[in-house]
């Protein structure tokens, strides 16, 4: 149940799936965040909760950043995401 769980939490999202790559550059604020991803805190923060409760990010004062969990499981899917990006580039 945890591996589904962990999936669909990864990549049925855009967002989160856009914040946790972005967040592998360098631990960001949620006013950087919402600049980079041209987004909103409306729209950032469920997806920035859920992470959190997944062990993936961790929150220090108004930074947020990835877990050493959150940088391990980025690592493994990063080429995965820009793989199924550039197919569905390719075929749109």
């Amino acid at each position: 149940m945890m591996r589904s769980n962990l999936i669909t939490i990864l990549l049925s999202s855009e967002k989160r799936t856009d914040l946790l790559l972005l967040l592998k550059e360098k631990p960001q604020t949620i006013e950087e965040i919402n600049n980079e991803l041209d987004t909103n805190s409306v729209a950032i923060l469920p997806q920035l909760k859920k992470l959190k409760e997944k062990g993936l990010v961790i929150q220090h004062d108004k930074m947020y950043e990835l877990s050493l969990f959150g940088k391990i499981i980025v690592r493994k899917v990063e080429s995965l995401v820009k793989a199924l990006r550039q197919l569905e580039n390719d075929f749109n």
